[in-house]
């Protein structure tokens, strides 16, 4: 009874550890100031999955550093959040794209 009781336990901690639900942004969760350096916050984030370059119109370099994440809000979401730097400091953040994972099955079509 004691060796059934002990895989039970083991069995739920194994299981119950590979349950993961990230339900918010690691760019919401930690603390990201405008002004930042662009090296201090590659750093801290990585590589982009993209990135985009141009001038604006007072002819000053632009770039936009791209990343992904997958999100769970009661379904998966893939979210794409833009970071804007001008001079090498950032300026801007903001969601450029929200897209379900998954479609929702019409399970009853027949």
């Amino acid at each position: 009874m004691k060796r059934q009781l002990f895989i039970w336990y083991i069995s739920l901690f194994l299981l119950g550890g590979c349950y993961t639900n990230k339900q918010a942004s690691k760019f919401v969760t930690s603390a990201i100031s405008l002004g930042i350096s662009k090296q201090d916050f590659l750093a801290k984030y990585g590589l982009p999955f993209s990135q985009e370059m141009n001038y604006n119109d007072n002819g000053q370099k632009e770039e936009k550093l791209l990343y992904k994440e997958e999100l769970y809000k009661g379904s998966w979401y893939i979210v794409t959040t833009s970071f804007t730097f001008q001079n090498s400091k950032l300026i801007k953040q903001e969601i450029v794209k929200e897209e379900r994972k998954f479609k929702d099955c019409d399970c009853e079509k027949k």
